[in-house]
């Protein structure tokens, strides 16, 4: 393999690299617009964000304060009932699974 070779795939996977962030950039500017005319869909968007940020098994969510304020949680007090609730959702989730492996049946454990 020679040097000439390998230097031209790396030049044609930066410039691959540099067209997808290009492109990248140009639906993020699309997106703004749209939030920009659409408060609702924004605050449902960002809404569904933090979710799947909690349920995706994060330990720490780091959240703007107002962000907060934004989204109308109700504060720390709603952030804190948010992330119990999914935290004992993951946790029936992990109890059944293991009911699971154990016996080859499908049975819900109590919480």
């Amino acid at each position: 393999m020679s040097m000439q070779a390998q230097a031209e795939r790396e030049r044609q996977a930066r410039v691959i690299l540099g067209d997808s962030e290009r492109q990248v950039a140009e639906k993020f500017g699309e997106v703004a617009k749209t939030y920009a005319n659409d408060p609702v869909a924004l605050h449902l968007r960002a809404m569904n964000m933090l979710y799947e940020g909690l349920k995706a098994n994060s330990t720490i969510v780091i959240v703007p304060s107002s962000a907060v304020e934004t989204m109308q949680l109700g504060g720390l007090a709603g952030l804190t009932a948010l992330t119990m609730g999914l935290g004992q959702e993951r946790s029936s989730k992990e109890r059944e699974s293991e009911v699971t492996s154990n016996n080859g049946s499908s049975k819900m454990v109590p919480a």
